[in-house]
This record gives C-alpha cells, sequence and structure tokens, in this order.
C-alpha cells in the first residue's frame, strides 16, 4: 500500500507540474500581444519592461511584509551568485532581448527564435549534471522544435527575416535557458515565490540603472500606462515566471522547458481573438506538431496514473 501511496503522489506532483507550466505558457503567450500594445501606445522596450519589473517587484514586496517569514529570505554567498545570474541574465536579459526582437521580427518567428532554448537546456542539463536523455524526449523535442520552425513560415521567407532580429531572438533564447537551470539549482535551496521574489528584484535593480534619468520619460500620467502596467506585472510576469518555477521544482528544467512550448498554439489562439490575426494552415498544423510533442511527453505518466488507480 506504501508503494501505491508513493506512486499517486509522485505522479499528482508530476500533473501538478505539467499544469503549471502549461498555465505558465498560456500568460507568457499573452506577453508579446501585450508588449505590441506597449508599443503602440509610444513606450520603448526598456519602459515597457520597466512597468513590468517594477510594479510585479512592489507587489512581491507587499507579499514578503505581509508574510513577514524572513527566514525563508535568507541564503547563502553561493545562491546569490546564483540569483543574480537568475536576476540579471536571466529575467531581465530574456525580458528586454525579447522585447527589442519584437521591434525587428513578427511574433511568429521571435518566438520560434527564443523556442529554442529547450535545446540549449537539454544540452546543459546533459553535459553540466550528466543528465540522461530518453528517445522519448528526443522525439518529444524533435516534434516540437519542427513545429515551431513550421508554424513560424521562417522556411518559406528567410531572406526577409532581419539579421539583427535573428540574434536578438537567438540571445534571448539562451537568456531563458539560463534562467531555467538556475532556477533549478536556486529551487534546492529556496521556495518558487521567494526565488521568484529574487529574480524580480535583482532583475528591477538592473532595470533601474539601465534606465536613469529616462524613467521621467514614462508618461505615468496616463491611466492606461497604470492599467497596462498591472495587468504586464501580473499576467506578463508574476504569474508565468511562480509557475514555470513551480513545474520545474516537480518535473525539472529539461521537462518543463518542452512542455512550455505548448506557448505557440495558444499564441495563435490569443491574436486571433484579441488582434484578429488568424493562422493559416502552416502554424494550424506546427502547432499540432507542438501538441503531439507533450502529448508523447506525458503519455506514460498519465497511463501509469490511470493503472495505479485500478489497482488500488
Amino acid at each position: 500500500m506504501k508503494i501505491v501511496f508513493k506512486a499517486e503522489n509522485r505522479e499528482r506532483r508530476g500533473l501538478k507540474g505539467v499544469a503549471a507550466v502549461l498555465f505558465s505558457a498560456t500568460c507568457f503567450a499573452a506577453t508579446s500581444i501585450l508588449i505590441k500594445i506597449a508599443f503602440s501606445l509610444g513606450l520603448s522596450p526598456e519602459q515597457t519592461l520597466a512597468l513590468q519589473s517594477w510594479l510585479s517587484s512592489l507587489l512581491l514586496l507587499a507579499y514578503a511584509l505581509w508574510r513577514r517569514q524572513w527566514s525563508e529570505y535568507m541564503f547563502d554567498k553561493r545562491t546569490l551568485v546564483i540569483l543574480l545570474m537568475q536576476g540579471l541574465a536571466g529575467s531581465l536579459g530574456t525580458s528586454l532581448i525579447f522585447a527589442y526582437s519584437l521591434l525587428y521580427l513578427p511574433v511568429s518567428v521571435a518566438i520560434l527564435l527564443l523556442y529554442l532554448y529547450p535545446v540549449l537546456v537539454l544540452a546543459a542539463g546533459v553535459v553540466l549534471w550528466q543528465k540522461r536523455v530518453s528517445g522519448k524526449e528526443m522525439m518529444a523535442l524533435a516534434l516540437t522544435l519542427a513545429g515551431t520552425v513550421l508554424a513560424s513560415g521562417v522556411l518559406s521567407g528567410v531572406g526577409a527575416v532581419p539579421l539583427r532580429g535573428i540574434i536578438l531572438g537567438i540571445t534571448a533564447a539562451v537568456c531563458y535557458a539560463v534562467f531555467n537551470l538556475t532556477g533549478e539549482i536556486a529551487l534546492k535551496r529556496l521556495s518558487p515565490i521567494v526565488t521568484l521574489s529574487y529574480a524580480h528584484w535583482f532583475s528591477s535593480l538592473g532595470l533601474i540603472l539601465l534606465l536613469r534619468q529616462d524613467t521621467l520619460l514614462i508618461p505615468w500620467q496616463n491611466r492606461a500606462i497604470w492599467v497596462l502596467g498591472f495587468v504586464l506585472a501580473t499576467v506578463a510576469s508574476l504569474l508565468p515566471f511562480y509557475f514555470i518555477l513551480v513545474g520545474i521544482k516537480y518535473i525539472g528544467s529539461d521537462k518543463a522547458a518542452i512542455l512550455s512550448t505548448f506557448e505557440l498554439p495558444m499564441t495563435f489562439i490569443l491574436a486571433a481573438l484579441i488582434l484578429y490575426e488568424f493562422p493559416d494552415w502552416r502554424q494550424w498544423a506546427g502547432g499540432g506538431l507542438v501538441l503531439a510533442g507533450i502529448i508523447l511527453l506525458n503519455w506514460r505518466g498519465i497511463r501509469n496514473e490511470t493503472q495505479t488507480r485500478q489497482t488500488s
């Protein structure tokens, strides 16, 4: 009976991790649309990220002051280095560089380049921690990569893609891989909410040094700016980063990286509903391949859970 309970707990943790990553991907899918809206209001990438990062940091600070569990926020010097890397290179680097890539690339191509990061996460896991990659994970990764390439439309028009945008997109993927890998290390010492808090606080400090006097150029008197900033802080910042960390804690950074490609089909759906941009057959087919990779990755876990319930 104990073995059955342990199996059930393991399966439940796995399903919680999968659900957390898929929800995170849905929120990230809305981020590109929100950034485009911010650009239409005349904000620069730095100003857009400042709204997102500073408001989310204040919310996290208010939460920490409300809980008053100061012992949870303590760490050693080695963890400080990890958190600095996650906040500056991971959180700030990903958000800022991806926002800049949207100045030169359509959303579909920018997302394609960002989702090169699962390859980087898996490669780093093999090189740094000697992780074993199963044939099922490799097949799932191949399906998701094929899906992103097909859905982006880059194969039909490579020459029209600006080189500067490609470099920015790939760099954003590297930064997001850093966020995932450092997050997996930090989560061994800190909870997801504390890890998220330090990532945002260090990211906000980096933005203060980066913007300096440009902070005054943000039209703070505009009510629409405050509404957009709150939505960015929650939907595009707190919720997706928190739930991706929860997912990493339960299922690991490599599997979470593959599952998070669910952002691609969700981007198509949200773009159609909000921006009235309807995907063509290539994008739908690519989204189908991404979903196939997700199902393949989790098929054994779903089957094992069904068998466990039947035996109990």
